[in-house]
């Protein structure tokens, strides 16, 4: 019987994988997130159990990605600091292939003492997949 042996995906150049693998974005992913820089971005290789029953990927598995973007952007933008998403919305905009690398990156759009609001778009090889905003609270 052949082996059925999982091969790890390439990381794109200008990547790093994630390195809390024991957390829930560990599970849901595994995540890539660009090398340390201005320029945000999170991503992850779409597999078979990121996939919905019309075999694109799952919008739970988009809106994960969509979240830990929120803090790389917010992180890059102002530093690291604790706090929790207070609110995030998103579009579907297009479906999210199977077996492709899908990123994610945006802009902080206000950084207040307590708030900060930001913006993305999740692609997958240039094609829009999902438009999303949020607002972190800073804590403690």
């Amino acid at each position: 019987m052949a082996s059925q042996e999982k091969q790890t995906p390439t990381i794109p150049d200008g990547w790093r994988p994630q390195s809390h693998l024991e957390t829930f974005s560990g599970h849901a992913g595994p995540f890539y997130f660009r090398d340390p820089g201005p320029i945000p971005g999170v991503g992850f290789f779409s597999e078979a159990h990121h996939a919905n029953l019309a075999g694109v990927v799952h919008g739970g598995a988009l809106m994960t990605l969509a979240d830990m973007s929120l803090w790389d952007i917010a992180s890059r933008k102002i530093g690291t600091f604790r706090g929790l998403t207070v609110t995030m919305n998103s579009e579907f905009v297009g479906p999210g292939p199977i077996g492709a690398f899908i990123e994610a990156t945006g802009e902080v759009t206000r950084a207040g003492r307590n708030l900060v609001f930001a913006r993305g778009l999740v692609t997958s090889d240039g094609e829009p997949i999902l438009s999303y905003s949020g607002t972190l609270k800073r804590i403690g």
